[in-house]
């Protein structure tokens, strides 16, 4: 020890400045590198949200889309099915192969009416059990084809009327040469004759690839990320276009099926990519997004190069200088000492002041660089996290309930074919304004008079539904209706009170919308049923679920509301189920005031 202090003693005050620069800079290059490691999992985790965030909106979207396609294909289930002059055409047709002009007539109807129902739809075909086929495409085709050797073809007999998908394939025959490959993906239903429970036909509704196109190419995060579109082994859609109607690649195939936890990394052809996929828990298909990590942590890579040359060439020249002003710049490291000790302890707000332009100034000049930088790369993180949470914050005010839509849709169109009169007008004026105020602004609030006017536009719906069933009286007084509030709360948890709590109540059913203060800062909205209610248990786990404390419900409608209650008004908010057993259930929600 004494040997390495009399060495330190007899060296040369620029070797002994030098060690003090060394020992200087070591701390803030070890914070930088943390900082951008640091910086690289928050991006990389900030990433992934929003990834998966879309692969969930993605497959929900595909979801939605699949369902209108089968939808679609119920028409000669429905309305045709008591048609005997069409069954009877449809029956000669497949016994016979009779493809009368009378017949052709009714499938127009049926095409344009399919047509009618969805833009994106390309191509109707109405085949016998032979193959053989009338149709109806977008597209000038100069033959029809006969699909009678297909998979899908014998699937669909086998179904007795249940839709089956139709894998992305090319759609053969298109005149115009321009826009082959012409690739469709479709929906497949036999049509079933009643009367002697046979299959008679089969119905197939193809609709643009183009439809995958536009989804996937708005989910696309850098210029070579990619996306891919399964259903079990088959590729339905890929940005590589090369591969759509194709075998899926064996190392998609070995892409775990959904990566909820963190994102997944695989290298392919020695290019190493983040992974996250999603299933579809309806129609088998897999959404699978593979982001190139060169692409995606490229500006991280080269901030991080540029920051260790400035740091370099920083601690050069402060090592040249000290050889030529060794003793005039012991009392300016001293002071550069202190400062970088107060950014070890994490403020990175206080610089240096430059009051030379010598070495010494120049040094000072680099290290405030320094702490810009640094400044930088954590305002940027901050910045990734808000636009996370935006980005969260959309996703969930943009779910809706489809099943309420379609079943007052389907009585509309059973109204309208049995009455010709106002009441179905008023029906589609409903739903018309309830679906404007779904969409529109989402991100704004609304007043609570706003979130009452549409609430009775959909009670007025649902009493056209369920008749006498059970009743609905919103109770709340007008003093409170300036209130502020997130938009489609109260919405999502009557639809709950009315699809599970009168679930089993076949008359006298009554729910109670009501509001009054808590507290001068806290409205308490309840929605109260003489339901059936829920054990002590189950209601004790769903109050966990609703503050994402387990996964034991599959329903999201209750958690969602609960997620945007607290990003609009604050954690303390949000919302509590109290029930007992055969006694009814309440649901009350207390939301953040600013009146008097």
């Amino acid at each position: 020890m004494k040997k390495i202090i009399n060495f330190i003693r007899n060296s040369s005050i620029f070797f002994r400045l030098s060690m003090i620069i060394i020992i200087v800079f070591i701390p803030i290059l070890s914070l930088f590198f943390i900082t951008s490691n640091n910086y690289r999992i928050e991006k990389q985790n900030s990433i992934y949200t929003m990834v998966n965030q879309n692969n969930h909106q993605t497959i929900s979207k595909i979801n939605d889309y699949i369902n209108d396609i089968n939808n679609i294909t119920k028409i000669p289930l429905t309305y045709k099915q008591a048609d005997d002059t069409y069954m009877g055409q449809l029956y000669n047709f497949t016994v016979n192969n009779i493809n009368s002009y009378k017949f052709q007539l009714l499938n127009e109807q049926i095409f344009e009416e399919i047509f009618a129902y969805k833009n994106s739809v390309n191509s109707c075909y109405i085949f016998n059990l032979t193959g053989q086929g009338d149709y109806k495409v977008r597209d000038a085709v100069y033959q029809p084809f006969n699909p009678s050797s297909e998979p899908w073809f014998s699937e669909c007999i086998d179904a007795f009327g249940k839709p089956v998908l139709v894998d992305t394939y090319e759609l053969p025959y298109i005149v115009n040469e321009k826009s082959k490959p012409f690739y469709v993906f479709g929906v497949a239903r036999g049509i079933v004759r009643v009367s002697d429970a046979s299959v008679i036909g089969i119905l197939l509704v193809n609709t643009k690839i183009s439809y995958f196109e536009d989804i996937c190419d708005n989910m696309k995060l850098t210029e070579n990320h990619r996306v891919v579109i399964l259903h079990d082994d088959y590729t339905i859609y890929d940005t590589v276009p090369e591969n759509i109607a194709k075998p899926a690649e064996d190392i998609l195939l070995s892409i775990p099926d959904n990566t909820d936890e963190t994102m997944f990394s695989l290298k392919i052809n020695n290019e190493s990519f983040l992974i996250s996929s999603v299933d579809s828990d309806s129609n088998d298909l897999h959404v699978i997004s593979l982001i190139p990590e060169s692409e995606l942590f490229f500006e991280i890579n080269q901030l991080q190069k540029r920051n260790l040359v400035i740091l370099t060439i920083v601690m050069t020249l402060s090592l040249f200088c000290l050889f030529y002003t060794s003793r005039q710049i012991i009392v300016p490291i001293r002071h550069l000492s202190k400062i970088m000790k107060i950014a070890e302890s994490g403020d990175f707000s206080t610089h240096i002041q430059v009051d030379r332009m010598d070495e010494v100034g120049m040094l000072s000049v680099s290290y405030n660089s320094l702490l810009d930088k640094i400044n930088e790369l954590i305002h940027e993180v901050y910045l990734q996290k808000i636009a996370s949470s935006e980005s969260q914050f959309q996703m969930l005010q943009s779910q809706i309930n489809p099943h309420f839509l379609y079943n007052t849709l389907e009585s509309i169109s059973m109204m309208a074919t049995i009455n010709d009169d106002e009441t179905t007008a008023e029906m589609a004026t409903e739903l018309g304004g309830l679906l404007r105020y779904s969409i529109s602004n989402i991100n704004q609030p609304v007043s609570l008079s706003e979130e009452i006017a549409q609430l009775k536009k959909y009670v007025s719906l649902l009493e056209r539904r369920f008749r006498s069933q059970y009743s609905i009286t919103i109770n709340i007084d007008a003093r409170y209706y300036s209130i502020s509030m997130p938009k489609l709360i109260l919405q999502p948890i009557l639809e709950n009170a009315i699809y599970h709590g009168m679930a089993s109540v076949r008359s006298d059913g009554k729910i109670v919308v009501s509001a009054e203060k808590a507290d001068p800062h806290t409205l308490l909205l309840t929605v109260s049923d003489n339901g059936s209610g829920m054990s002590e248990e189950k209601i004790r786990n769903l109050n966990a679920y609703i503050n994402e404390k387990n996964d034991l419900f599959k329903g999201i409608g209750m958690r969602n509301v609960n997620r945007r209650i607290k990003l609009f008004c604050g954690p303390e908010y949000g919302l509590t189920v109290y029930s007992s057993a055969d006694k009814g259930t309440t649901v009350a929600v207390r939301i953040r005031i600013d009146i008097p």
